[in-house]
């Protein structure tokens, strides 16, 4: 392989969570602009379009949005689905999405660090298991 190549996105798609905003939408940018299809997802459906309208006007790759609060597990299945109406492959998956809670850690509530691993830990888990592991009637990804 040369190393020019090594990097080529063109014509991959991607999906990145928390593509909407912040690190997430720089790096939907960043394959956007070299070639790739990027679905971007995230709670802010407003958001996800504005992104995706700004992403599509730089004409190189081309962006969607399926919006999703990864809060809830339906969400990220609702995703999946909708992902693999429209795609057969997924080449790279960016897990973004994420939170944290700003208190000390005596005052730390217990709900919201379980609020913290659901999103940051068991959604990421959720949503690459889904997209990665075959089943019955369906195609590798």
């Amino acid at each position: 392989m040369e190393i020019q190549n090594l990097f080529n996105v063109k014509d991959k798609v991607v999906l990145v969570t928390g593509g909407a905003k912040g690190i997430g939408r720089m790096i939907s940018e960043g394959y956007v602009t070299n070639g790739a299809t990027v679905y971007i997802s995230s709670r802010d459906a407003k958001a996800c379009e504005q992104a995706v309208g700004e992403l599509n006007a730089l004409g190189k790759g081309k962006a969607h949005a399926i919006p999703a609060d990864f809060y809830k597990e339906e969400d990220i299945k609702k995703l999946v689905e909708e992902f693999g109406k429209r795609e057969n492959k997924l080449h790279v998956l960016v897990n973004n999405s994420g939170s944290t809670w700003g208190a000390p850690y005596d005052e730390y509530p217990s709900a919201a660090w379980t609020r913290v691993l659901t999103l940051n830990l068991h959604r990421v888990f959720d949503l690459t298991k889904l997209l990665t592991v075959p089943r019955k009637g369906r195609q590798r990804r």
